[in-house]
């Protein structure tokens, strides 16, 4: 289910802005663009990625020991983050959330609208649509092609609501 449309919204327009038209996404070349500093880092397996922004210094640190699909998603979740003005909240700021009820979290709320940005950046429906009804690819060959799990394949395809077959 897609909650965020402001959030695709965005991922579209970056790609539009770039003029990027085919899978997969470059999304290091779209931090980039954006003036970020891309590395790998050895966090540990809990942590995907960073962003840290100093003065004029802005950096995005990805796992560095995450499957490159995973790196991929992480970069352009922190990317979401940015582009919509979300606040790095420290363990400081976290406010204490009855973990039956963490929808209720500003956090939260956060970390699924940089799920949304990321999913919509590396898996735009435009695109999705062509390779789904067009060139009739299934989940193992759409996830390949945009370089990203299956698992996140088949969320953003579910929540588009686009049909797709688990092999040919």
């Amino acid at each position: 289910m897609i909650r965020s449309r402001l959030a695709r919204e965005k991922a579209n327009n970056i790609l539009s802005m770039y003029k990027i038209s085919e899978a997969p996404i470059d999304v290091e070349f779209i931090a980039k663009q954006l003036g970020f500093e891309v590395h790998p880092f050895d966090f540990p397996n809990e942590i995907s990625a960073a962003i840290k922004i100093i003065d004029s210094l802005k950096v995005i640190a990805f796992n560095s020991k995450h499957p490159k699909t995973r790196q991929r998603f992480s970069i352009a979740h922190e990317l979401g983050h940015y582009l919509s003005g979300h606040e790095d909240f420290d363990e400081e700021k976290r406010a204490f959330v009855d973990p039956s009820k963490k929808y209720l979290s500003p956090q939260f709320k956060q970390e699924e609208e940089a799920d949304e940005f990321a999913a919509e950046l590396l898996m735009p429906e435009s695109l999705l649509n062509f390779d789904v009804f067009e060139n009739h690819l299934d989940l193992s060959e759409l996830a390949e092609k945009y370089e990203v799990s299956e698992q996140a394949m088949t969320i953003q395809l579910v929540n588009l609501k686009l049909p797709f077959n688990q092999k040919k």
